[in-house]
């Protein structure tokens, strides 16, 4: 008997010493999380916040906001640097300014803190040791093993192409009896049967012809060749022929090619034959091509309908405005076109570090910044802020529940996601799977709720133009792998691209117009493409390309 109360009495006291450290562990903190663009001005709106408080009670701590617009990114940085910083904030991702931090070792190592207790993090564990997620360590820093900032990654829900236009049923019905064209070879006699009964035949949403990406994704991508000018992406231009994500990847610079001609030389027979719209490089896009396709000018428009959202958008601007009491079939989504059964290959990589989520070093208590982060990232988590049970959209509570959370804090849209936190983990604010997926494949392949809380026919339009797309989608759009995110190309190249982009514009405005003949005038085209870099920008891709594959 006394050997056991002596037992319990040091058990007590054992008890007893650890306590302190365990509270401490999981003691009640203040945060303050500095999110840019809200408003904190409904105090008492915020105090009866219903997710804040979820949250507070979830993680055991007390939830302060900071905001601003003008002067908040300014104020954010000067805190930092006199150490009154927020205990979570973050920046644009920018490089210079996470270096900057690093040396001046104003930000926590997050990655160590992590490893250090990965049964605590399990979320955070899996994503800061996935591979990914340390090249973006080491491009930053150098160090793989070293995570400064959790990063937010800005990626669509779903691919963003053209090429798949959408038409007017009526004329559909009337030049083409109702088919919707599946090849080039049937799109471009739908365009001339258009412009046989009075109809411009199709209008690619092209900026005043400074912007080819829907010839390009219309006529060029079947066709196995690009005509655009290799401007923006480190890829546009070119044409995959090795095998991608080896050694023997490899671009080649597709603008002039011979290909490229015969696609020219397509679009200016098209022109002549008004197929294509007489008024291409002096309509525009969103007042004039809108209008003109509302009245029943135009038989098909291609703005981007790749996207399932935008054909819903298309339908309730122009049509709908044009016509109030206009059915949904009115407007039919086409498909994207093949030549001799093969879709071209439309190469994504539409996503890029949005932020860079900090936790200063003034702090006192990264690890329960840490347990909110973790939370926030768990299946639990994004249910809460996302309006979701198991990520699978709630019915049950729509948008009078979050206009009144979320006006508090300057928002009353009818969004059904909670304003705070959103851009933290998918910077377009989508929800993400980081239960059931890894972190590269959860963040460039986030959850879109948001035609959810849309009214009944802008959802049935988003899925039905969702229901189109997937039967091809998987065939025609190759993902990049991620060390794509880490091209840089030499500073010389910015000179080179410029001056072949006025190159394209001026040669190819002209050759589709009929102002210059395509035969004598490809072989000069050809030539100035030479004469300002381009072969020697050709090499500078693919040597930036394999260094990236190579860290």
């Amino acid at each position: 008997m006394k050997k056991a109360l002596l037992i319990l009495i040091a058990l007590v006291m054992t008890l007893s010493l650890a306590l302190p450290a365990m509270a401490e562990g999981r003691q009640k903190v203040t945060i303050r999380f500095a999110q840019f663009g809200n408003s904190t001005d409904d105090v008492e709106g915020m105090e009866n916040d219903p997710i804040k408080k979820a949250i507070e009670e979830a993680v055991n701590i007390e939830l302060e906001y900071d905001t601003g617009t003008d002067g908040f990114i300014e104020r954010m940085e000067t805190e930092l640097y006199t150490g009154g910083a927020a205990e979570l904030f973050c920046s644009f991702g920018e490089t210079e300014k996470i270096q900057k931090y690093v040396e001046e070792e104003l930000v926590y190592d997050l990655a160590a803190i992590v490893n250090a207790e990965p049964d605590r993090y399990p979320t955070l564990y899996k994503i800061m040791n996935a591979p990914e997620y340390k090249a973006y360590n080491k491009l930053y820093t150098g160090d793989p093993e070293k995570a400064y900032a959790f990063y937010s990654i800005f990626s669509f829900a779903s691919p963003i192409y053209g090429g798949v236009p959408a038409y007017n049923k009526a004329i559909l019905d009337e030049v083409n009896e109702g088919k919707v064209p599946a090849t080039l070879d049937e799109f471009t006699a739908f365009m001339k049967a258009c412009a046989e009964k009075g109809y411009v035949g199709y209008w690619p949403r092209n900026s005043k012809l400074t912007d080819w990406t829907y010839f390009n994704f219309t006529f060029a991508v079947p066709m196995g060749t690009s005509i655009m000018a290799p401007t923006g992406d480190a890829w546009t231009g070119f044409v995959q022929t090795g095998e991608l994500g080896t050694e023997n990847e490899k671009w080649e610079l597709k603008t002039t090619s011979e290909e490229s001609k015969e696609v020219i030389k397509l679009l200016a027979d098209l022109y002549a034959a008004g197929g294509l719209d007489k008024n291409l490089g002096i309509k525009g896009d969103f007042d004039d091509a809108y209008s003109d396709f509302a009245a029943g000018k135009i038989g098909a428009a291609d703005f981007g309908f790749g996207f399932p959202t935008q054909f819903a958008d298309f339908f309730n601007r122009p049509w709908k405005e044009a016509h109030p009491d206009a059915s949904t079939d009115e407007l039919v989504l086409g498909t994207a076109l093949t030549v001799d059964g093969k879709y071209g290959d439309v190469y994504s990589l539409l996503n890029w570090v949005s932020y860079h989520y900090f936790v200063p070093t003034s702090c006192d208590y990264p690890d329960r910044v840490l347990d909110l982060i973790e939370y926030l990232a768990s299946a639990a988590g994004q249910d809460l802020i996302h309006n979701t049970t198991n990520y699978e959209y709630r019915e049950d509570q729509g948008s009078e529940f979050w206009n009144s959370v979320n006006s508090a804090y300057g928002y009353n849209d009818g969004r059904c996601k909670y304003v705070w936190f959103a851009p933290m983990f998918a910077g377009g604010e989508y929800e993400v799977d980081f239960t059931n997926r890894d972190w590269w494949d959860a963040s460039t392949h986030p959850i879109d709720n948001s035609w959810h809380w849309q009214d009944a026919e802008y959802a049935s339009l988003v899925a039905y133009s969702m229901s189109v797309t997937s039967q091809f989608v998987g065939d025609l759009v190759v993902d990049l792998p991620q060390y794509y995110t880490r091209i840089q190309l030499p500073a010389e190249a910015a000179d080179i691209r410029a001056k072949l982009a006025e190159i394209t514009n001026q040669y190819l405005t002209q050759m589709i117009g009929g102002q210059m003949d395509i035969e004598t005038g490809w072989a000069k085209y050809q030539a100035e493409y030479e004469a300002a870099g381009a072969l020697k920008l050709e090499q500078m891709v693919n040597d930036a390309i394999a260094a990236a594959r190579a860290e």
